[in-house]
């Protein structure tokens, strides 16, 4: 029998290929976004196994009103609405605004949920490692972040709070369950074009040379949305008392520069190698960036059976093949 699930930021990149994963699993969705309308990813679903609504889990009263009408509501919430991304702390013409929405709205959740037998997942993010030299990282490695006067940890900074507020929720809280997880450089279908791999993709297919900032040799761990989602859903299932954490990731490193070079040869377009800028001189900001992110994911494997399984090529494939059919 399927379960009624909320999804929380139901219209961006995760959500999107959530929503379609629940769906198909047989349940019942209400799925909440500040876009006005559903993506076309899922908006033939909306009206049968998707309720869709525009609003802000910013917005106390919608919260308790509207997405919950009754106590109980729910069997399981995914918590997906957040400010994404670094540049978007640091280019913010609303300093308050990200705190508010990954704050805010995550409190008044948890507030609706007091004394339910809700499962609660939570969507942080790799970068609350922050600057810890001893990778690869597992959850319970120490978070090592810069100064507040760097725009550029205020991300992680309200990251890592919201995870303290729901692990105090699941300890006092008798009967929560919920989970944290941790992604690392998700890509795929959907996804914004400011990310890298769209948007070295985009500049390929564009016939430009992609732009990698400073000497390239930055490392990542890059994850296909389709682990991830399978991620997200074990994680949800898994049977624990109070709060758990998982890092979701892939764990095969590579430099910024060799991806670059790989999606040219993937995308077989007749391009120039990649050219290298400083990325204050691109962005005309200094930068405090991480050099090597790299996941531990052995709980992960012990706890959900799950591991990342999509080789990069592959996925880097499926991208491309998606980003082609959008342009024609």
């Amino acid at each position: 029998m399927g379960e009624h699930i909320l999804v929380t930021g139901a219209s961006g990149f995760v959500g999107q290929h959530l929503v379609r994963r629940l769906v198909a699993d047989g349940h019942d969705v209400t799925a909440v976004d500040i876009r006005n309308q559903p993506p076309e990813s899922f908006a033939e679903y909306v009206g049968d196994e998707v309720d869709y609504y525009h609003g802000s889990v910013i917005h106390e009263d919608f919260v308790e009103n509207v997405l919950f009408p009754t106590p109980n509501t729910y069997d399981r919430i995914f918590h997906l609405a957040a400010v994404v991304g670094v540049d978007n702390y640091i280019e913010t013409t609303e300093p308050l605004y990200p705190y508010e929405v990954n704050f805010n709205g995550t409190k008044y959740l948890l507030e609706q949920i007091h004394g339910s037998r809700t499962r609660f997942v939570y969507t942080s993010t790799s970068e609350v490692y922050g600057k810890n030299p001893e990778v690869p990282w597992a959850e319970d490695d120490n978070q090592v972040l810069g100064p507040p006067t760097t725009p550029r940890w205020s991300y992680a900074v309200s990251k890592s709070l919201c995870e303290h507020m729901i692990h105090q929720f699941s300890e006092v809280d008798l009967g929560a369950s919920s989970a944290v997880v941790r992604p690392f450089n998700l890509y795929g279908p959907y996804q914004r074009p400011d990310f890298v791999i769209p948007k070295f993709i985009e500049m390929v297919l564009d016939g430009e040379a992609p732009t990698v900032y400073d000497d390239g040799t930055q490392s990542r761990c890059f994850t296909y949305i389709d682990d991830f989602v399978e991620g997200i859903v074990r994680a949800s299932e898994a049977e624990h008392d109070g709060s758990a954490v998982y890092n979701l990731g892939g764990t095969d490193e590579i430099q910024i520069k060799e991806l670059a070079n790989r999606i040219i040869d993937i995308a077989d377009e007749d391009v120039d190698e990649p050219r290298f800028v400083s990325r204050e001189q691109a962005t005309g900001r200094d930068f405090d960036d991480i050099e090597t992110r790299i996941p531990d994911v052995s709980r992960a494997k012990r706890e959900l059976d799950w591991e990342a399984t999509t080789p990069l090529t592959e996925g880097i494939e499926e991208t491309i093949e998606w980003m082609r059919e959008t342009e024609s």
